[in-house]
This record gives C-alpha cells, structure tokens and sequence, in this order.
C-alpha cells in the first residue's frame, strides 16, 4: 500500500499532473469520484497527522500522509481566514442614580414651562428637547407619534377640568412626557382659519384646473402634450367597478365619463381628482355572458344586504340623540 501511495505521489509531483484525475484514478475514498475534494474544514475536524499536515503547509504543498485510515495524498489547494461571529445580549438598566435625575430634569422643566411666559416650544428648544406637535386629537384615540398608547394623556387633554395652555408631566415608556394643550375644537360649523386648511386645497385644484381649461381650449391631446412636454399615455383594462387609471390613481368620474361614449369619440377636458384629463376611446369589450347568473345574483344580494343594514345602524344613529361619554371612563 505505502509503495502504490508513493508512485502516485511522484506522479502527482509532475508539473504537468492532474491531481483531480488521479484522485478519480486512484482513490478508494468517497471523495475519489470529487477529484479528492474535501471541501473546506476547520482546524481540529480532521485525524492529527491529516490536520497538522494540510494546516502546516502552504497553499499548493502535495505530500503523503498515512493515519489510522491509510495512506492519503494530499494537497492543500486554498486556505482562508476563520471568521468566528458571536452575538451578545445584555439588558442595560439604568441606575437609581439615572432615574432620579431624569425625574428632577422633567419636573424642573415641566415648573419652568408653567412659570415661563413664553410657549412650550420656546422652552423646549432652550433646553434642547425635542417638540412633537399632535394635531386633530380626537377623545377616543390612545397612540400618539412617537409614544405609542397613552390614553391618560388624551383623557386628561379631554378633561373639563383642562384649561387652554395648561401644562403637566407624564410618565412614559423609558422616562417622561411634558404636555401642553394649545388647542381645542367645538362641534358645529369651523371658524374661517381652520377651514381655510381644508377647503384652499380645493380651491387651487380647481383654479388650476380652470386655468388648463382655458389654455388648452380647442388643442387636440397631441397639441397638448407637446406644450407639456410629455407624450399620450394609454390606459387598458379599465372597468367601472374599479375606476383606477394607471399613473393618475382612483378616477371614477373619467373612467364613467369613457364607458359612456362611443369608441373612436374623444371627450372634452373634463376635471378629475388628480389632474385634467382629455381622452379618445379606442375600444370596448363587452362582459362575456354567463350561463348561469344565480351565483353572480347571490353575490351581488349578499354585498346589498350588508350595505343596507350598514346604512341602516348610521341612519339611526343620525335620528338618535345620542351622547358619547366613552373617554370619561376609559
């Protein structure tokens, strides 16, 4: 055996052998029909002399090794850097000593926000804390941005016992919130400035929609898209169920306005909810007919039933004189 692992060995020395062949060739060891790969190892996975050997010569070194399993030629073909990764988890709590004094750090700031006649925000940005302004708060909500559920902060917003600009400190998730109401909203008609927020949205879009109007009158839609710059987009697959235009989003006035002219006819410039659209209808295709319309009828009577009696409960609840005193106990 050592004679036939030294001829191969000579042969394996030859500057012009194929180590993997004569592994094919010679090997009686699982790895023979690989060429004699092992693939890579850690240091210690071999036996001894086989380990000491592949990991105490340099990448390219042929020799011959005998172990308890026989005789090995071997050949180290690459080595690379062990990497060894580990992961480490420690729960970090803070000290009494961090505690106490994050406590005195809000209760001063909340007693210097109350005496100061300046506002909260002013205060706040003199000693470099951060604001987060809560908008539209409703009696019932319970997260607020950035503090997740605090239902005591919106109880207590709510509170007739809450005066406008009042201020106080809450505890919350790893350490203190101090609160400022600056705001409140009766029921019944907005004053101008808060509607203002509201309806000068609308007012622009249709300004602007009226100017387009006006600038386009009597182009066809190639003129149009050439003085914007653009090109005529098509828009496929639309149905009146789901009036959704590629790129422009939900449309169901120009989807309904298209199923209701002929193929080939092309509309006016009509105002929708995220531009103004003018289009030509290239063609239509009639839903198939059905065999059977039982379960398209059962359908279409199942989704009515649930919308009527959703309709229902609001419209009692519309005639109803009904006061919602939820928030005050919960």
């Amino acid at each position: 055996a050592r004679q036939k692992a030294e001829d191969v060995l000579e042969e394996a020395l030859k500057q012009d052998a194929v180590f993997a062949q004569l592994a094919r060739d010679n090997s009686d060891g699982p790895s023979g029909p690989r060429g004699g790969d092992l693939g890579f190892f850690q240091e210690g996975v071999m036996t001894p002399k086989f380990n000491d050997f592949a990991f105490g010569n340099p990448v390219g070194h042929i020799g011959l090794v005998e172990t308890e399993f026989g005789f090995h030629i071997v050949k180290v073909d690459e080595k690379r850097d062990l990497v060894q990764l580990a992961t480490l988890t420690r729960d970090i709590q803070p000290s009494d000593e961090t505690i106490n004094a994050l406590f005195t750090d809000a209760t001063k700031f909340e007693m210097t926000a109350v005496d100061s006649d300046k506002s909260l925000s002013e205060v706040a940005q003199e000693n470099d804390y951060v604001v987060r302004p809560v908008n539209r708060l409703n009696a019932m909500d319970e997260n607020l941005p950035g503090l997740g559920a605090q239902r005591r902060i919106v109880q207590w917003a709510f509170s007739e016992d809450t005066e406008l600009g009042d201020i106080r400190r809450f505890d919350v998730n790893n350490g203190y919130a101090v609160v400022q109401l600056t705001a409140t909203y009766k029921k019944g008609l907005m004053d101008v400035e808060d509607a203002s927020v509201t309806v000068l949205p609308i007012l622009r879009k249709k300004k602007k929609a009226e100017k387009i109007k006006a600038e386009n009158a009597g182009k066809s839609m190639s003129e149009i898209a050439a003085a914007y710059a653009t090109t005529v987009s098509n828009a496929t697959a639309l149905t009146v169920k789901s009036p959704t235009i590629p790129g422009a989003g939900r449309e169901p006035l120009i989807v309904g306005t298209a199923f209701s002219m002929e193929v080939g006819k092309t509309s006016s410039l009509i105002s929708g909810e995220s531009g103004v659209f003018m289009f030509e209808v290239t063609n239509k295709e009639e839903a198939p007919a059905l065999d059977n319309y039982v379960t398209y009828a059962n359908n279409l009577q199942a989704s009515n039933a649930a919308r009527v009696t959703n309709s229902l409960v609001e419209a009692l609840k519309e005639k109803a004189d009904i006061e919602d005193n939820r928030s005050v106990f919960y």
